[in-house]
C-alpha cells in the first residue's frame, strides 16, 4: 500500500485575507449553494446514498465497517453472504488489496485524528496508484478547499485549486470547487473591483 502522508483539513475560521465574519458567511454560503442547509445543520445532513462524493460522517463509518470485513465477514455473516448484502457498495467502491494501479481501489488506512488518536480512514488510490487520497465527510469540504485555495494558493483559480484538492482529496469534484469559488468573497470583491470589508 502507498505509504504517503494523508492529511485531514483542520478547521478554518480566518485567514486568506478574510476575517472570521467573512469566513464564516462564506462557509455558509457554499453550503447553501452545495447542499441547500447553512453549515450549522450540516451534521444533521445526510446526503443521497448513491452520491459517490459528498457523504456524512455516519456514512463513511458504515463504508470503513464494510471495507474492514469485505475478506472476513461480520454479523454473524461470512465473507461471502456479508459480500452479498453488500454488493451495491462493492460495486461503486471496488476495494482492492493488490493491483495498485486501480483508480477506484478502497482501501483503509489509519492517522492521528483531532483529538491525537488513532483513527481509521477511508481511501482510494490516485489514477496512477502512488498515493492514498483520503474520503472527507461533507462538513469538511469546506475547510479543505479553504485551505487550498484561501491560504495556499491565494485565491487563485478553479484548474490549480481543483489539481490540488485530487493530490489529496477522494472525494472533491469540479462542481464542488466551483460552488467554492462562486461563494468566495474575496475573489467576489476582486471580480467586482471593491475589497470593502476584506
Amino acid at each position: 500500500l502507498p505509504d504517503n502522508p494523508i492529511h485531514m483539513p483542520p478547521i478554518h475560521n480566518l485567514g486568506g485575507g478574510m476575517s472570521a465574519e467573512l469566513v464564516s458567511s462564506h462557509r455558509d454560503n457554499f453550503y447553501k449553494l452545495l447542499i441547500g442547509v447553512p453549515f450549522a445543520e450540516v451534521d444533521e445532513y445526510e446526503p443521497s446514498r448513491t452520491s459517490a462524493n459528498l457523504k456524512s460522517k455516519s456514512q463513511l463509518v458504515e463504508w470503513i465497517y464494510i471495507a474492514r470485513h469485505w475478506n472476513t465477514g461480520a454479523d454473524g455473516l461470512d465473507a461471502g453472504a456479508f459480500r452479498a448484502k453488500h454488493k451495491t457498495w462493492y460495486s461503486r467502491m471496488k476495494p482492492v488489496t493488490e493491483n495498485l494501479g486501480r483508480r477506484t481501489g478502497i482501501h483503509l488506512r489509519t492517522m492521528e485524528g483531532d483529538d491525537g488518536e488513532t483513527v481509521t480512514v477511508l481511501c482510494r488510490y490516485t489514477k496512477d496508484g502512488t498515493k492514498s487520497v483520503v474520503y472527507l465527510d461533507v462538513g469538511r469540504i469546506f475547510d479543505a478547499i479553504f485551505e487550498i485555495h484561501s491560504l495556499e494558493l491565494g485565491h487563485r483559480g478553479r484548474d490549480v485549486v481543483k489539481s490540488r484538492a485530487d493530490e489529496r482529496y477522494a472525494n472533491i469534484p469540479d462542481g464542488q470547487v466551483r460552488a467554492f469559488l462562486d461563494t468566495c468573497p474575496f475573489c467576489m470583491a476582486r471580480r467586482g473591483g471593491n475589497r470593502n470589508g476584506i
